[in-house]
């Protein structure tokens, strides 16, 4: 062998981009997805937040308003098939709602060889306000089934 052979230098070269390319071609494909996906489950938090302040609004308890958001959840149509459940109790303070969610997104790229799921976790709220027959809001200050204060922490 001469001292300047340099076959096979191209090649590795080649490897090394095809690698590069691939890894952010992933990225490039489950980022945006990943994106939709966190967004869908904020989404979903959100909705499910305004049925539960609209139950109790309407005179429904909290174990009513667990059942709605329940409800609303699992009707949500999620955009990659993942499911979308509640997380622990719902949180009212006031005249406040707050339902956390939970849900995940499978990569569908290479990059599903390191971490195939990528767990996603969404905390929704609602505000309940209710409008007299003037179409005025009137001074609602807490739901009769949340506290007026908070007892702890969420």
């Amino acid at each position: 062998m001469r001292g300047g052979d340099e076959r096979g230098d191209f090649a590795i070269f080649i490897a090394v981009i095809a690698a590069a390319l691939l890894l952010f071609g992933s990225i490039a494909y489950d980022a945006p997805r990943l994106m939709t996906a966190r967004q869908h489950a904020v989404h979903a938090a959100n909705e499910a937040a305004r049925a539960a302040a609209a139950t109790i609004a309407a005179g429904g308890t909290l174990s009513d308003s667990r059942d709605v958001a329940d409800f609303v959840l699992s009707s949500r149509l999620s955009p990659y098939g993942a499911t979308i459940s509640r997380l622990g109790n719902l949180h009212c303070v006031g005249n406040r709602v707050e339902v956390a969610v939970s849900t995940w997104y499978s990569n569908r790229s290479p990059l599903g060889v390191f971490r195939e799921r990528q767990p996603i976790t969404a905390r929704g709220a609602a505000e309940a306000v209710l409008t007299g027959p003037d179409g005025q809001p009137t001074a609602l200050r807490h739901l009769p089934e949340c506290p007026l204060v908070s007892a702890g922490g969420p």
